[in-house]
């Protein structure tokens, strides 16, 4: 190595070390301000999750990205990094919080994305982090997770007990997931109930200016989704190359126009790193537009 070359390599190695001070400096900062406004939390209210570890093999295996996942992971990380930066972008921009993940039918990737997108969320430490599996006659949150919740947010419909207790903290601190095992068949009823507004002002009243992602079913499979659909800001409608068939995905498009779209996620891309394309806000609608 040539004396310039050395030197170019020494100011690149202190202008990482430079970045990865700030970067710590900065996730430090936004700890401690949440720390702060959950302390202003009124006690019985605030949210209090119950830690569950998580196996980063089976994670790793089922293509959940964990923190850290950046050094085998690096394109898919930064893939979701940008769908979650234009998300909160929007999201600020009207004032959504409660935003729920659904697709045309089955095996588009919805639970996997809202799954990702949470844990990529919860990297910025400003604020709290809720995902809830609404998918109740298919729960796939926690099964793909591969964990076991102490009590299901199926139970909490359909009884109005555990509100508190089904939270569990998975991947970061500021991440919480409330979801089910077991299926029901009365899931429309149930989130037609005044119980899903109570956990929506539950998760309000006890978090940390939370984001609220919502796995819902396909739009095509059952009446779920438009149930809960006038009842939250926005939704996400989730696709999938060589997958979502064109009319089914039209068709969905067309039973959701009457509420406002945060965009389309098109997943599996020749099978590598999704890509993610924008543009059909209920508010400026353009078939085929990108933004």
């Amino acid at each position: 190595m040539t004396i310039i070359e050395h030197a170019l390599e020494k100011n690149r190695n202190a202008q990482k070390k430079s970045l990865t001070r700030r970067s710590s400096d900065t996730a430090a900062e936004q700890i401690a301000n949440r720390a702060k406004q959950a302390g202003a939390i009124d006690t019985e209210l605030r949210l209090r999750p119950h830690p569950v570890a998580l196996d980063a093999a089976y994670c790793r295996e089922h293509r959940i990205l964990l923190p850290g996942a950046e050094m085998k992971d690096g394109s898919a990380v930064a893939a979701y990094r940008m769908l979650r930066t234009r998300l909160l972008h929007r999201a600020g921009a009207k004032q959504w919080s409660t935003i729920a993940l659904t697709s045309a039918g089955v095996n588009d990737g919805k639970t996997l994305t809202a799954i990702n997108l949470a844990l990529s969320m919860a990297r910025e430490k400003s604020r709290e982090i809720v995902v809830l599996d609404l998918d109740m006659r298919n729960p796939s949150v926690c099964r793909t997770l591969g964990i076991t919740p102490s009590h299901e947010l199926r139970h909490y419909f359909e009884t109005g007990e555990h509100i508190t207790d089904m939270f569990v903290t998975v991947g970061s601190e500021n991440l919480m997931i409330a979801g089910s095992l077991t299926p029901t068949e009365h899931a429309s009823e149930l989130l037609s109930s005044p119980r899903f507004d109570e956990v929506i002002r539950r998760v309000k009243q006890g978090a940390v200016d939370p984001i609220i992602l919502i796995d819902l079913p396909p739009v095509l499979a059952t009446d779920d989704a438009l149930v809960v659909a006038p009842k939250i800001d926005a939704l996400l409608v989730v696709a999938s190359e060589g997958q979502t068939n064109k009319a089914a995905f039209e068709k969905a498009l067309s039973l959701l126009k009457d509420f406002p779209i945060a965009g389309v996620v098109l997943n599996k891309v020749a099978e590598k790193v999704p890509y993610y394309s924008y543009g059909y806000d209920s508010a400026e609608r353009e078939p085929g537009s990108q933004g």
